[in-house]
């Protein structure tokens, strides 16, 4: 086992992103404060700041309804104290259309919970 995977801040965050890719929404939210900033890109649909896990509950479950069919490959890695993770997603749309993406997020856990997670749908100017 390597090192990042034996961080257990790492983990959690690796274990929403697969609980996120198996529709298990609850448990995707399930380490996150009761006060969390949650900052999706503006072009995203639903983009903006969620606050709270019900608020990033409800944009998680429109955004895995979008999809039939879902490949969700995440990378992690620390920088300074955040967890940084591209992103990668891909399969078929409810409407039968094919797509792909890759977005970086960077989440901030203090005491094994998740306090704040803003996302960039250009690789290129994330962290």
């Amino acid at each position: 086992m390597d090192r990042i995977s034996e961080d257990p801040d790492v983990r959690l965050v690796l274990d929403s992103y697969e609980a996120f890719a198996r529709g298990d929404i609850e448990a995707a939210v399930a380490p996150l404060h009761p006060d969390v900033e949650w900052l999706e890109p503006a072009e995203f649909p639903s983009g903006g700041l969620h606050r709270g896990p019900a608020a990033v509950a409800e944009y998680l479950r429109a955004s895995r309804a979008a999809w039939s069919r879902l490949e969700s490959t995440p990378t992690a890695y620390r920088s300074g104290e955040d967890i940084v993770v591209l992103h990668h997603v891909a399969g078929e749309l409810t409407d039968g259309t094919t797509h792909s993406a890759t977005v970086v997020d960077v989440f901030s856990v203090v005491d094994g919970v998740v306090v704040r997670m803003p996302a960039y749908a250009d690789t290129a100017g994330a962290p």
